[in-house]
């Protein structure tokens, strides 16, 4: 029996192709029944792909209950331009339709006096509460908190439990523990559900609970609570303020989404490209993030130069160096990579410390050094390449120098009359029957070189 499963989950070329020309043809109703029949991700990633025009014409045509939910999943670039697409009221409108936590995920990336124009027209205690967030740091703990959570006292029976989740209003939609408090609010033990459905009724509460949890600070930074709850295999986790106090709880499904964020900004950190980077960007802004990495760049590009041209009488003297020195600037570039890249992971997962980090720097010193060895040491082993015989070059004399540090297997000029032959006796002309291993790299240079340096001193 062959089962067919679509791995994607994204939206098939049909129906963009569909939504497209119903918008163009300004089939409003076309496009809302289209619009009923994919999700709220699937949705956003049409915004996110669309031009900008069929983007403004499909904001103003959704309800309000698609485009909310659709607002969660853009990009914040997209964000602040559906936006200012709307207006500040129809976008506080929008936002009233949502819960606290997504409120702050849309308005985070606004700037103050914006923020304050939608805040003036949400409901004034989902206004409290999305100040409460915005206040603590960016990226910290303070900002994963969802304010809708279950607690109960460690005195409680199992029947009283179980009676206060049935009559509670604001019961989140989803949870994975209750977290159990003592009388000063404080987080002292965790109850899972399936031993709260397990256990008769009349069990306390406190026989049952699970005294090992993991508390987690406000002001914790998020990569290190994504950290946590990987060594811990945790799916929640209570978040207190200073003095100790539960104020909400961190979710799984938060936490893979701090990893996916944090690991595209290690990623584009490497590149010096902003974390906040993105290709529905406006030019400016991708341009005023780009500039000062490749600035720098540029820099160190011609402080090497400089360096270069400290040898320019050597390199004079041996044609092959311009040859090999772009491969030693790429591979010692390629080498450097792989060691920023690993040791920037390693930062990042809090396995490279003081105390192991001489052991890691002299490691890869020594990988290094060895890959460079080995490198330098192997060589091609071709054929010899047969090359056409080229005729002495005319108008101009070949240094001996020039054949001899090529390896070319030359003969003499047939005729003693020709201008190479007069200016420099007995000299070797560039007459090649073939070249050798040595040879290969400086074949392209043996002619056209020879016969510039040959011009330059007539």
């Amino acid at each position: 029996m062959n089962v067919e499963i679509n791995s994607h989950y994204g939206l098939d070329k049909k129906a963009i192709d569909d939504l497209i020309e119903s918008i163009n043809n300004q089939e409003l109703e076309n496009v809302r029944n289209i619009v009923k029949t994919i999700d709220s991700v699937q949705l956003a990633y049409f915004l996110s792909t669309s031009i900008s025009d069929h983007r403004e014409k499909l904001v103003n045509i959704l309800d309000q209950h698609s485009l909310s939910d659709a607002l969660v999943h853009v990009v914040p670039d997209l964000q602040i331009e559906i936006i200012e697409t709307l207006g500040i009221e129809n976008t506080a409108k929008l936002l009233m339709l949502l819960d606290v936590e997504d409120v702050v995920t849309i308005v985070k990336d606004l700037d103050r006096k914006s923020v304050e124009n939608i805040l003036y027209y949400l409901p004034g205690k989902t206004q409290k509460s999305v100040e409460e967030l915005l206040s603590y740091p960016e990226e910290s703990a303070g900002r994963l908190i969802h304010k809708d959570m279950v607690i109960a006292p460690y005195y409680w029976t199992i029947n009283q439990l179980t009676e206060f989740v049935c009559n509670y209003k604001k019961i989140p939609e989803r949870f994975h523990q209750i977290f159990i408090i003592n009388s000063k609010l404080e987080p002292i033990g965790s109850v899972n559900l399936n031993k709260v459905i397990s256990h008769s009724g009349d069990t306390i509460i406190k026989e049952i609970m699970d005294h090992d949890i993991k508390i987690i600070k406000t002001g914790v930074d998020q990569e290190e609570v994504a950290r946590i709850f990987k060594d811990y295999s945790l799916l929640s986790a209570p978040v207190v303020n200073k003095n100790g106090k539960i104020i909400g709880v961190i979710l799984i499904e938060d936490v893979i989404k701090v990893v996916q964020q944090e690991t595209e900004e290690d990623v584009l950190k490497i590149s010096g490209v902003s974390s906040k980077a993105d290709i529905n960007a406006p030019i400016h802004k991708t341009i005023i993030k780009r500039i000062p990495w490749l600035l720098f760049n540029l820099l160190a590009a011609t402080m090497c130069s400089i360096v270069v041209g400290f040898f320019d009488d050597v390199i004079k003297s041996f044609i092959v160096l311009p040859i090999i020195m772009p491969i030693i600037a790429s591979m010692s570039g390629n080498a450097g990579s792989q060691t920023v890249t690993l040791t920037i992971r390693a930062i990042a997962t809090k396995y490279l410390t003081e105390q192991n980090a001489k052991r890691v720097l002299m490691k890869e010193f020594l990988i290094g050094l060895i890959n460079g060895v080995i490198l330098s040491t192997t060589q091609l082993q071709p054929k010899p390449l047969r090359l056409h015989a080229v005729s002495a070059v005319p108008h101009g004399r070949v240094p001996a120098a020039v054949a001899n540090s090529a390896g070319i297997y030359a003969e003499r000029c047939r005729s003693r009359t020709s201008a190479a032959c007069k200016a420099v006796p007995k000299a070797r002309c560039v007459r090649t029957k073939h070249l050798t291993e040595r040879g290969i790299v400086r074949r392209t240079l043996l002619i056209t070189k020879s016969a510039r340096f040959a011009s330059v001193q007539n």
